[in-house]
């Protein structure tokens, strides 16, 4: 028996010794002391020559279902983080998924490497050739060591900052290998953006792994950059490749730079017809807003895993029925010169349409006193519909709220009102918005008009006006959409 339990022992040392890890170093699970989120792995790397350690989380079944095997999902952390990041007090990430997976969420393994400063992408110059690593050493020895359903179809990346970044350019890179990537606040620019950054942030942050180093201006866009940069690799000529993987974007609308990047890229996106996933909602570059964002990246990449019915790409409609109205609507509590007077500029909407989107505006539980006026910019302008407005339904205030019809004449107007709303609204002009402006503006990733969301943003951006973006799933019916995105605004920022 003593002769038996010693060639078990020796067999596995020597089946540990193959995959380049010791016993301590791997902890690999047992029955009786199974924790599912294990730190400081180590992998020995010949590529790198030094042992990269990563965490990892195990599902919940991984010892009770001994031969079940698992997707995996590979999580990247931002500079200066590190593995054991994803599960501080700021993303919570074990909690995250352990909450999802009591709603329904399928079991998967958890990956989260050290990618240092690299953003995980292999050096210019051949000296640290860490996305090599990470798609030749590091996944064949998750998939050797762990039970991992080792193919493209269940193996997915996520990352947040500088791991959005490195989930998007390993996707890029080798969409053999993925079926889906979800960059979140993507820490990438726009080439102006990196032409124009401080000498000491290029050189530490891109100059080092793109080439360049000491450059300034278009000297920074090396070729190599461009291998690696979505702006020059979401392309109609590389449609067919990057089509190979489903891709999520994401970033709040309170970030410094980040969303002027994310924006554009999206548009570039849209304009090329690459199928993505795209999402602009309330935040910064903070933990908040990522561990939001995994509510539905992890259901999504389960759905592309296995069908998984928590999460669909086309999204569940809104249940609004359209109130019944006669031309204007007043709010039970709304009285002459009371109450906030709303002027619904559109362009030739039909009534059940304008009855949806006053229902969506519809708070009077709340008891709010408002009256909704809708303004067809095709009878006449805004401003005399404004006339009109003033001479039949007097408020103490006036809100402009434009859907799916030129915006030019609200922001024209802008004195007029306290704050203008822009649904999927186009622009007839460059949008010019002042500083002193309250602007809200929201629609769905597969709106017709997102060229004049993106454009209407970058104006705020600049202007340093006061305003609130959001970018909502599609749900693939125009009307529906944008009365979801009325909704999403209307509910935080209306009255």
């Amino acid at each position: 028996m003593m002769k038996n339990r010693l060639f078990i022992i020796l067999g596995a040392l020597l089946a540990l010794s193959s995959c380049g890890c010791s016993q301590e170093e791997k902890k690999v699970p047992d029955s009786e002391n199974f924790v599912r989120m294990t730190d400081n792995v180590l992998l020995e790397t010949k590529l790198l020559n030094i042992p990269v350690p990563f965490s990892i989380l195990l599902p919940k079944t991984y010892i009770s279902e001994p031969k079940k095997r698992y997707p995996v999902v590979y999580m990247l952390h931002g500079l200066g983080d590190k593995p054991e990041s994803w599960n501080d007090s700021w993303l919570r990430v074990q909690s995250t998924i352990e909450l999802l997976e009591e709603q329904g969420l399928g079991d998967m393994i958890y990956v989260f490497p050290s990618g240092y400063k690299t953003y995980y992408c292999n050096r210019f110059d051949g000296s640290y050739p860490y996305m090599d690593m990470f798609t030749t050493e590091l996944i064949p020895f998750i998939d050797k060591t762990y039970r991992t359903i080792p193919d493209k179809n269940h193996r997915a990346l996520t990352g947040y900052s500088m791991g959005g970044f490195g989930a998007c350019a390993l996707a890029l890179k080798h969409p053999e290998l993925f079926v889906a990537s979800a960059p979140l606040s993507m820490s990438f620019r726009t080439d102006q953006q990196y032409m124009t950054e401080s000498q000491d942030g290029w050189n530490g942050q891109w100059g080092k792994i793109f080439g360049g180093v000491g450059q300034s201006g278009e000297a920074r866009l090396t070729d190599y950059y461009k291998a690696h940069c979505p702006f020059y690799q979401f392309t109609d000529e590389n449609k067919a490749k990057v089509n190979e993987v489903h891709w999520f974007f994401t970033c709040g609308d309170n970030e410094e730079q980040l969303l002027i990047a994310g924006d554009d890229l999206h548009v570039q996106m849209r304009d090329a017809g690459i199928n993505h996933e795209y999402r602009v909602g309330d935040g910064g570059h903070e933990g908040s807003y990522w561990r939001a964002a995994l509510t539905e990246v992890l259901p999504m990449f389960d759905y592309y895993f296995s069908c998984s019915s928590m999460w669909s790409p086309v999204a569940q409609k809104a249940d609004i029925k359209p109130i019944d109205m006669n031309g204007v609507f007043m709010s039970p509590n709304y009285v002459s010169g009371n109450g906030t007077q709303i002027l619904l500029a559109h362009s030739g909407l039909s009534d059940t349409q304008i009855k949806t989107f006053v229902s969506a505006m519809d708070k009077s539980d709340l008891g709010k006193a408002f009256v909704v006026i809708p303004c067809n910019l095709g009878e006449k302008p805004l401003s005399k519909w404004i006339e009109t407005a003033d001479a039949n339904y007097p408020a103490k205030k006036r809100i402009c709220v434009t859907i799916g019809a030129d915006g030019t004449p609200a922001l024209d107007l802008a004195n007029c009102f306290e704050r203008c709303f822009f649904i999927d609204s186009s622009f007839s002009k460059s949008p010019q918005v002042a500083k002193d402006q309250k602007v809200y503006f929201a629609c769905s990733d597969k709106a017709p008009n997102y060229s004049g969301m993106n454009a209407l943003y970058k104006a705020c951006k600049a202007s340093g006006a006061t305003f609130e973006y959001r970018v909502i799933d599609s749900s693939d019916d125009v009307t529906d959409d944008r009365a979801r995105s009325i909704k999403t605004l209307i509910s935080l920022f209306l009255y």
